[in-house]
């Protein structure tokens, strides 16, 4: 690389790196392109080992230019669209870093900074803020990694805890429709790092207000009402985990978080809202008045809401699209209808609601048996 200035030397080597990867998914190179990769890894980080001991431990947040570039050629490998693929690329990236020559320059772990490995797992996790969806996969499939390393793995979650329940959410959110088979990776990895850190022993203290305890079931209340049923189903799941974890009920998880929750529900005419919020929100509610007991009051917002859901329910397609656009397909305005029938069922217990239209009761409990929420 002589005769190249700096930056054009680091993009020439994280290309070279780039192909390597590339180059270990061909039958006839295959085993070349991973062992010449896996010495790579091991001078890198050998270099950056030796680095770190002549710096001050300030210095030692910032990596070498040439550590940096390695790990954007590691985001490259780990990036593949095909499943295979994929799958090879994180079983080398795995023998990668749970070598004990770049978990520590020794066998001796417990004895040698692991800060090289925090730069890593930051990796990953930018990679999941990332715009490409396969890229975005990748840095999940990193984080999954990092989990399973049994000396840096739960340290690492319980110092970043709330930001990687933040960052997986995200990733739910901007999910193709199309990828169904990566939704369970994903919730697997987000339940693997509710179980790995340390809120049930937060739980078992005498500081029932510990920040973490207190934050988790707010975000996931939050998701509850969100326009994407694939996170509605996610925040229900974990919500449900860390009852299980602290062994507290939901109500008692959610109650901190109910008046922050329902001001946001109350305050947003329904008829003013997109389908899929109406939808989200719809079901939000149904979730908080389905728990016993249940999380919001019998008052009037409540009500003003119950009548809300029933003209939902009780109204034209036509008159329904007429509120939104004309575009709206016939799928959203069946999955507004079940959610509305879904709420007024599940209220029945709590209110009175139906008891002066006993017709209107016996029609939205009927419907409840014929209509499938299987694809909901």
């Amino acid at each position: 690389m002589q005769g190249l200035h700096g930056r054009e030397r680091e993009e020439v080597f994280v290309r070279c790196l780039e192909g390597m990867f590339d180059a270990i998914h061909q039958p006839d190179v295959q085993e070349k392109a991973e062992a010449f990769i896996r010495e790579l890894a091991r001078h890198v980080f050998r270099a950056e080992i030796c680095r770190a001991v002549t710096l001050d431990k300030a210095m030692r947040r910032y990596v070498s230019l040439l550590f940096a570039a390695f790990l954007d050629g590691l985001c490259h490998g780990l990036s593949r669209e095909n499943p295979a693929e994929a799958s090879r690329a994180i079983d080398l990236v795995n023998s990668l870093i749970e070598d004990p020559i770049i978990q520590g320059g020794s066998g001796d772990t417990s004895a040698q900074d692991l800060s090289l490995l925090h730069h890593v797992a930051g990796r990953f996790n930018a990679l999941c803020l990332d715009e490409s969806w396969v890229r975005k996969k990748a840095g999940c499939g990193g984080i999954k990694l990092i989990l399973n390393l049994p000396e840096f793995g739960p340290k690492w979650i319980n110092d970043r805890e709330v930001d990687l329940v933040r960052m997986l959410l995200h990733v739910l959110k901007d999910m193709p429709h199309d990828s169904p088979r990566d939704i369970d990776d994903i919730l697997n990895t987000l339940t693997r790092v509710l179980r790995l850190s340390n809120i049930n022993t937060l739980a078992q203290t005498s500081e029932p207000s510990t920040a973490k305890l207190a934050h988790l079931p707010g975000i996931f209340l939050t998701e509850l009402s969100s326009s994407n049923a694939i996170v509605r189903k996610a925040g229900e799941a974990c919500i449900a985990l860390l009852s299980e974890i602290t062994g507290q009920t939901i109500h008692s998880l959610l109650m901190p978080h109910r008046e922050r929750m329902l001001l946001g529900i109350y305050t947003k005419p329904l008829r003013a809202l997109p389908f899929p919020t109406q939808i989200g929100i719809i079901e939000a509610m149904r979730y908080c008045v389905s728990l016993d007991p249940p999380l919001p009051e019998l008052n009037d917002e409540l009500l003003r809401l119950l009548h809300e859901a029933l003209a939902l329910a009780d109204a034209e397609d036509a008159g329904l699209l007429s509120r939104g656009s004309a575009r709206q397909s016939s799928l959203d305005i069946t999955k507004l209808r079940v959610a509305a029938i879904r709420l007024l069922t599940a209220s029945m217990p709590i209110t009175e609601f139906f008891s002066k239209q006993p017709q209107t009761r016996q029609r939205y409990v009927c419907s409840t048996h014929t209509c499938s929420f299987t694809n909901y």
